[in-house]
């Protein structure tokens, strides 16, 4: 008692505490049981990190470490895993007739009568930080024990919906409970947007609860609502799924995992984006069997004429294609449905990419991000050694390594992407930096345009001014639906512009000049700005990026 007395000075010395709130918490130790700062957190007084702090500055004690500590598996067994994941709960020590567990939260005043009737043993808690509490989680009801998890080293970890084979049956989501586990809780949101055709999951936290929602075209609705207790093992268990640990920590990371259902295998994306509410995953699911059906459908953006002249550069042994457009999931998807197409028509395809979006079979993907001290441009070498007839690359940004695609494009194909924000701007950047050259000699076969437009929401469209072009615009005002949604719809617009030695720029002046004969070498299809300007009239896309992409 005397070092809690101690403790309890202190802490009013400190102005942590008043004599009050001391009296009042050992009154309650007196009665109850337990450790002082248990009671002290329970009645409100000081919460669980500020006393941490205060026991490691003012009275030097090392910060317990649940994952140390807990090494008694009779007590470990005591608890199950799906109890003491919904509870963020680790049971510590067994002594007698008391159990000593390790809580992060004192929210619910049910939990420990819950633990002392399910356990039969009298409660002894003890207050750790939240992220003490999850590792040790991890550590002894880790997701590596479930066998429905396959982590690999150097490649994607797989995530197992349904085997025969292994036994594993997938799971309807009728079938679970608040305290499932959020492995059975992920596998039955997989299952469920798997069975209904929704490529899109969002796992979004609220003030008191979890949720997951489906987006089905321009349409995100709540699909399942879970306890907020949930928030930490759901994102424990898709950041180590996607293996978003390893990336580098900035405001938005980007990982994946496959996925298996029977002998089907699937890629799933996940994006990790940090908002106030507390970490957002959206999960993209890519099948390259709907992959394949891609091209058709972006490719309908295009004039019959423009389709023909594309795929027959695209196919050429030797020479570049260009893809540009802003960064985002429009030009990610041309990229990956051309990359389908082409892993088709060559032998040895490389793709060389900063972070890999999507897994697929037939393509030796080499994802930058997770090789250390090894540049583009080497990695681009290492691709002629071994022969490749087509090389991709996303995204392409340097001079070093364009000049490169441009040296290996004399013996085989490329793709590659330039985020600039038009074909023009594209070209003209290829000028600046001296590659007049290979476009004489007709290296570049052509540059593909991409244009996402954000859609107009019918719900909260408002006039807007038209800025000159002698339409009436609407754009968004923000309504709820809006603002719930993850990611705005949009809809991709495409122009391509063939390029052949014949009429390939001499300079800077002549850039506007050579679209024109390439444009007229298909028969004028309608331009992106045309294609752009007859949506806006309609009232179908945002009038304020129509305004801003019709300058560009």
């Amino acid at each position: 008692m005397a070092e809690k007395s101690m403790m309890g000075e202190l802490l009013i010395e400190e102005g942590l505490l008043t004599k009050e709130q001391l009296e009042q918490a050992l009154e309650a130790q007196k009665k109850m049981g337990g450790r002082l700062g248990y009671h002290l957190i329970r009645l409100g007084f000081i919460n669980v990190s500020r006393l941490s702090q205060f026991l490691v500055e003012y009275m030097g004690l090392i910060p317990f470490n649940v994952s140390e500590s807990a090494e008694s598996l009779e007590a470990i067994d005591l608890i199950p895993s799906s109890l003491a994941r919904f509870y963020n709960v680790v049971p510590i020590e067994k002594k007698k007739n008391v159990l000593t567990v390790a809580l992060a939260d004192l929210d619910n005043p049910k939990l420990i009568p819950a633990l002392e009737e399910y356990t039969g043993l009298k409660i002894d808690p003890l207050i750790c930080p939240r992220e003490s509490i999850v590792q040790a989680l991890e550590k002894f009801y880790g997701f590596q024990k479930d066998p429905s998890i396959h982590f690999f080293e150097g490649s994607d970890n797989l995530f197992i919906l349904s085997s025969r084979d292994m036994h594993i049956r997938s799971i309807h989501w009728s079938s679970l409970k608040p305290d499932s586990s959020s492995v059975d809780w992920l596998k039955a949101s997989l299952v469920e947007a798997i069975r209904i055709g929704c490529r899109k999951i969002v796992i979004k936290p609220e003030e008191d609860s979890l949720r997951i929602a489906f987006q089905t075209g321009d349409i995100l609705e709540d699909r399942f609502l879970l306890h907020q207790r949930k928030e930490e093992e759901m994102s424990a268990l898709i950041e180590e799924l996607s293996k978003l640990k390893e990336r580098k920590k900035r405001a938005e990371m980007e990982g994946r995992f496959r996925l298996q259902v029977e002998s089907r295998f699937l890629s799933v994306h996940v994006s990790k984006l940090q908002t106030l509410q507390g970490r957002r995953y959206r999960l993209t699911i890519y099948d390259e069997k709907i992959l394949e059906k891609e091209w058709d459908k972006i490719k309908s953006g295009l004039s019959p004429l423009e389709i023909d002249s594309l795929e027959k550069a695209l196919f050429d042994s030797k020479g570049v294609v260009i893809i540009t457009g802003p960064m985002g999931p429009a030009v990610s998807s041309v990229y990956y449905a051309l990359l389908e197409l082409m892993k088709k028509k060559f032998k040895t395809p490389f793709s060389i990419e900063m972070n890999s979006l999507l897994k697929m079979t037939g393509v030796i993907q080499i994802e930058l991000s997770k090789l250390e001290e090894s540049s583009l441009s080497e990695q681009i070498t290492l691709c002629l050694k071994d022969s490749a007839d087509f090389v991709g690359v996303f995204p392409l940004k340097d001079r070093s390594s364009t000049e490169l695609i441009f040296l290996s494009s004399t013996r085989n194909a490329s793709l590659v992407v330039m985020h600039q924000e038009s074909a023009t701007a594209a070209l003209r950047w290829l000028l600046r930096n001296g590659f007049k050259s290979p476009i004489r000699a007709g290296l570049l076969k052509g540059i593909l345009w991409v244009v996402p437009v954000t859609k107009l929401c019918k719900n909260c469209q408002i006039p807007m001014e038209s800025g000159g072009l002698k339409i009436q615009m609407f754009t968004r005002q923000g309504c709820d639906k809006c603002l719930s949604m993850d990611s705005l719809p949009y809809k991709v617009f495409l122009e391509w512009f063939p390029l052949t030695g014949d009429f390939a720029p001499l300079d800077e002046s002549e850039i506007e000049k050579t679209f024109e004969k390439s444009k007229l070498f298909l028969n004028s299809p309608p331009t992106i700005r045309e294609k752009i300007l007859d949506d806006a009239k309609n009232g179908e896309i945002d009038g304020s990026e129509v305004r801003r992409i019709v300058k560009i």
